[in-house]
């Protein structure tokens, strides 16, 4: 039988996911030890040198990596590199750390929709095979890391994470700006379709996959409703009570952009979370309107 009050390690908290993670699991009585570069970290690690502090997994249940550098941004051989090494170089740190210990920690490491690739369409599940694409890579080489957890009997979860729509960062808070000035509108076609997850949903889901051990493997953290860009963004308009005219054509978002802007703000992936479904979990955030009112009115 699992621990009812579990301690959790967790990297990357102090990104928008992360502090909102950490806040629950103490709401809820957990213990969180939050593990970063700076002095004031619970834990001290440096993936570039490969160290991380000594006891860093003693007495702690659940490891969760969230660290990453972030994808928003021009991808050049520099950053592509530093993308991957992030994920992976963080991965493989705490994986090594994790078989060390007499009784390994549970693993949950994030993940994304990317994995299915950029131009899979809808209808993908957690069954689905990997895709094709640099960020289907960097999920793939970021989940692999686990194997060898895996192959040791550790329960490992990879929770391949959409779009999460906060008022606190990630993709809503850059798109605002235009937004509120009417300069908004759809990107490329607008028939491909976006991925999306509310951040207490996102936090609930976390949550349920650090307290329920029967859940294992990939887990897809989205709304069960996948929108097309073109709903997203006549809905964000309406929200705003803004007009949507100025579209962004694929050409302009690849000059602008390049290869991020193709397989991140062009892309056509339409995910169902199968497995949460099939548990029967239920989601604060179905629809968008509310989301986005919810949003606006700064409630996460």
């Amino acid at each position: 039988m699992s621990k009812l009050k579990k301690t959790v390690l967790v990297s990357g908290a102090t990104g928008m996911l992360g502090q909102a993670l950490c806040i629950a699991l103490e709401a809820k009585g957990h213990s969180v030890r939050r593990l970063s570069r700076g002095t004031t970290a619970d834990v001290q690690w440096d993936v570039d040198a490969g160290t991380i502090d000594a006891g860093a997994m003693t007495g702690v249940d659940v490891v969760v990596h969230l660290a990453g550098e972030p994808v928003a941004q021009r991808w050049t051989d520099a950053t592509k590199a530093q993308i991957l090494k992030s994920r992976i170089g963080g991965a493989q740190l705490l994986v090594g750390a994790l078989l060390k210990e007499p009784t390994p920690p549970d693993y949950i490491t994030a993940s994304g929709i990317n994995f299915y690739g950029h131009q899979c369409g809808v209808g993908v599940t957690e069954r689905s095979p990997l895709g094709e694409g640099f960020l289907a890579h960097v999920c793939e080489q970021w989940e692999g890391a686990a194997q060898p957890l895996i192959d040791a009997g550790i329960r490992s979860v990879s929770a391949r994470i959409g779009m999460i729509l906060s008022s606190q960062g990630g993709a809503l808070t850059k798109m605002l700006p235009a937004f509120k000035l009417g300069l908004g509108g759809v990107i490329g076609a607008g028939s491909q379709h976006m991925s999306w997850v509310s951040l207490p949903d996102a936090v609930r889901i976390l949550l349920l996959a650090i307290e329920d051990r029967s859940i294992q493997g990939p887990l897809n953290v989205v709304s069960p409703q996948p929108l097309t860009n073109q709903v997203f963004t006549k809905s964000l308009g309406a929200a705003l009570k803004r007009p949507t005219f100025f579209p962004m054509p694929a050409l302009a978002v690849k000059a602008l952009f390049g290869q991020m802007g193709t397989e991140v703000l062009c892309s056509d992936v339409g995910v169902h979370p199968q497995v949460l479904l099939d548990r029967g979990f239920e989601w604060d955030f179905t629809d968008i309107k509310s989301c986005f009112d919810a949003c606006l009115a700064k409630q996460f």
